[in-house]
């Protein structure tokens, strides 16, 4: 029994969710201009032509525009312009899909918070100090008011 057949074994704390692994890999991308029946199914069905669909999210909100809108996320993706040109050729009824590059990733959830003996979580960051944050010089406001720091 050598150095090779020990395996890490991790606690439950500290595994990762295939979610976890999912985001990591896939790429997503913002649809919009399909009917109001649409569900998330059959938008699902519709994109699962060009690519594996992981999920697709449609939020209760309209666009700036008035129209509904979409959130697909992609894996196995080689070439993204590539699969965002293909969404675009889908017609869903008289809708024409628009597709796009989402232009903001959600950012990634830290996977273990330290605690303290009291159980709640500790604070690592400093406090915001502006004299540290921009190397001694004061906000806008005060270098136009004339108060120097």
């Amino acid at each position: 029994m050598g150095i090779d057949d020990w395996k890490d074994v991790t606690s439950r704390k500290h595994r990762r969710s295939k979610d976890d692994k999912v985001l990591k890999i896939s790429k997503s991308v913002f649809m919009t201009n399909f009917p109001e029946s649409i569900s998330a199914r059959n938008l699902w069905k519709s994109c699962s032509v060009y690519g594996t669909v992981v999920d697709v999210f449609i939020p209760s909100k309209k666009s700036k525009a008035g129209k509904r809108f979409a959130f697909a996320r992609f894996i196995k993706v080689f070439n993204l312009d590539r699969l965002v040109e293909n969404l675009c050729t889908i017609w869903i009824g008289k809708f024409h899909l628009f597709a796009n590059k989402v232009r903001f990733e959600r950012p990634h959830k830290p996977n273990v918070s330290a605690t303290n003996n009291s159980g709640a979580a500790s604070r690592t960051e400093k406090p915001f100090n502006l004299q540290q944050t921009n190397n001694g010089v004061g906000s806008y406001a005060n270098i136009v008011n004339g108060i120097s720091t």
